[in-house]
């Protein structure tokens, strides 16, 4: 195919010495317990959530998820309606090797439908309602459940939509320490202390 009469040729340099490169890897602010909860906030608006259709098999997620340097993803269906979340964590559990030996399936069958958290188990907190919750409350609670996520929903002309989520390990990256690791029960106390929590 020739294409030297329909497009110009482009004028190109050389790679200039210690170049630095773009990340799609975002470089979270350091924050601190007592700082505002949204300072630690994944902000649909800024960024859109990453989505796997439901009938995806776990390996194709996974790697999704290594690609875009992220560790979960929402479960959509052919509406592009979310029906659950899956995480990194559920395909390399054994929750994954349960569920193959239960449906006598191999493992590369499954997909993320069978490991998703369906919405119904999915703890939520409403937008408006976080301007005056701090990191701590929200760290706080994320010990208290047990979970690693929480999602942020919004009001919108009367229909709820997903507006963000907080994450464990981006609060964790934020702080500069591991916190579901290092919450044990005398830090909860003094982190509530702080907080006016108890």
């Amino acid at each position: 195919m020739i294409m030297n009469q329909t497009y110009a040729l482009l004028k190109t340099n050389t790679l200039k010495e210690n170049t630095s490169f773009t990340t799609t890897i975002q470089n979270y602010e350091i924050a601190h317990l007592d700082d505002p909860a949204i300072t630690v906030i994944t902000d649909f608006q800024k960024r859109p959530p990453y989505t796997a259709h439901a009938t995806t098999p776990i390996h194709e997620a996974l790697q999704q998820m290594k690609l875009l340097g992220v560790k979960s993803l929402f479960v959509v269906n052919n509406d592009n309606q979310i029906i659950g979340h899956v995480s990194a964590r559920d395909i390399q559990s054994n929750k994954a090797a349960m569920i193959a030996h239960q449906f006598d399936l191999k493992m590369t069958e499954l997909t993320v439908k069978m490991l998703m958290t369906r919405p119904e188990s999915l703890h939520t907190l409403n937008f408006d309602e976080l301007s005056n919750a701090r990191v701590g409350h929200i760290v706080r609670l994320l010990h208290e459940l047990n979970t690693n996520y929480i999602f942020v929903i919004a009001n919108e002309d009367g229909n709820e939509t997903l507006r963000g989520l907080f994450s464990i390990s981006r609060i964790s990256q934020q702080l500069g320490e591991n916190v579901m690791a290092n919450l044990n029960s005398s830090s909860v106390a003094e982190m509530s202390k702080v907080l006016n929590l108890s």
